[in-house]
């Protein structure tokens, strides 16, 4: 007996995953991951690091399916308004098991099954029949397994968060996503340059290295979510004349409103004010974005300019725009090894606005490297989210736990 099991996503796979094996102990389970109406992407991303992670925890194979979501958004066309549940729900679940069925085949299962089964949000029969239809006629008998019922809704919460697996707040369609989610939903629709702060490349970031510290060569890992202020740049420019001056803007620098003139007043060490709006200049030696080494209380739109421009700066007018977020946000701390490591060192997960950061690639030589230390408790390593803001994570870890942790100087780009 082989089972390919339709997998959508890590909450909804771990208890059903572990029934399935109970349940049927002497069959081969596969999973397959297929799940083009996620969207965006980095959503998508995030779900498929995290059922590599059970899989991999469960001692099962995965496959990943195509990502063929313009296919999908064709096939639910016409359906957008319907409410969770309806006809695009159906129809989603057809096109999702019918490419489940043609794989199954390909990899000679005999039975095929999904995890949306276990999905509160998901109608139950319409998922067995969705199966049932798509299965009839291609030899394979599809298992409607209600592993919801006798407390197994519960026990998937339960082993979801035991486990620190990520947990959505939609079902994972667009249209899923305008409906179901609480609050503003723009930074969902965004993709960031770089790894910004509570970003879900961040966070996808801290799961492959979770995975792989996990999963591939044994260390135990911790995570803490913590809230923090988060700052959003949407737009921003600086202008003498017809010439855009190259710039970065200071972290928690407010909006200005519309266009902004101002003339230079004085220049204050490497700082240049200008008469209106509290505008602010810093002369940097080079062209390139610095950490928030601490959170402060001036919000003053404040932009960081080479110091070759001063003279520019200083004898001209400038015209500026700017326009930014402040809202409260949460981010992730991820501790490879032990709590009571002798030592405890952490590096920024996140990465500049001009995209300074350490990579993946460093982080699994690092980890390897030092692998015999922090196996023995000599040592252990920190990736802290939002770090280049003020580094609120690591103040939250060290209030949290009573242990300090020291960084881990490392310049090197991702």
């Amino acid at each position: 007996m082989k089972i390919l099991v339709h997998i959508c996503c890590a909450p909804d796979a771990v208890y059903f995953l572990k029934r399935l094996r109970e349940d049927y102990p002497n069959a081969q389970i596969v999973g397959f991951f297929y799940d083009p109406n996620i969207h965006p992407y980095e959503e998508y991303r995030l779900r498929l690091l995290e059922t590599e992670r059970i899989c991999k925890e469960l001692n099962i194979e995965l496959y990943e399916g195509e990502y063929d979501l313009e296919n999908w958004l064709s096939a639910v066309r016409g359906y957008e308004d319907q409410p969770e549940r309806g006809k695009r729900c159906e129809i989603c679940f057809d096109y999702r098991l019918a490419r489940s069925v043609e794989f199954a085949q390909q990899m000679g299962a005999t039975h095929l099954t999904t995890t949306l089964l276990m999905s509160p949000k998901k109608e139950f029969n319409m998922l067995r029949e969705s199966g049932r239809r798509v299965c009839e006629g291609k030899g394979l008998e599809f298992l409607a397994l209600d592993y919801r019922k006798g407390g197994g809704t519960q026990e998937m919460f339960r082993l979801s968060k035991e486990l620190e697996i990520y947990h959505q707040d939609y079902c994972g369609c667009i249209y899923g996503l305008f409906k179901q989610k609480k609050g503003e939903i723009q930074w969902d629709l965004v993709s960031f340059s770089g790894r910004r702060p509570g970003s879900k490349e961040e966070l996808a970031f801290i799961k492959e290295i979770r995975l792989f510290a996990e999963q591939e060569i044994g260390l135990a890992c911790r995570e803490w979510e913590f809230s923090f202020l988060n700052w959003k740049l949407i737009s921003g420019k600086i202008e003498v004349g017809n010439q855009t001056v190259p710039s970065f803007v200071r972290p928690y620098s407010c909006s200005i409103k519309g266009v902004l003139k101002a003339d230079p007043l004085e220049r204050v060490g490497n700082t240049i004010y200008y008469n209106k709006g509290g505008l602010k200049v810093i002369l940097t030696e080079y062209m390139r974005d610095e950490p928030l080494e601490q959170m402060d209380v001036l919000c003053d739109p404040t932009f960081m300019v080479p110091m070759e421009y001063e003279e520019l700066l200083m004898k001209n007018r400038v015209v500026a725009t700017l326009q930014t977020e402040i809202s409260p946000d949460k981010s992730i701390i991820l501790l490879v090894g032990s709590l009571e490591a002798n030592t405890i060192q952490y590096l920024p997960a996140d990465t500049l606005q001009d995209g300074r950061g350490i990579s993946l690639e460093n982080v699994k030589e690092l980890l390897r490297r030092d692998y015999e230390d922090i196996l023995k408790g000599n040592r252990a390593y920190m990736f802290v989210g939002a770090s280049t803001l003020g580094n609120p994570g690591l103040k939250y870890f060290e209030e949290r736990t009573g242990r300090k942790a020291t960084p881990l100087l490392c310049n090197q780009a991702s």
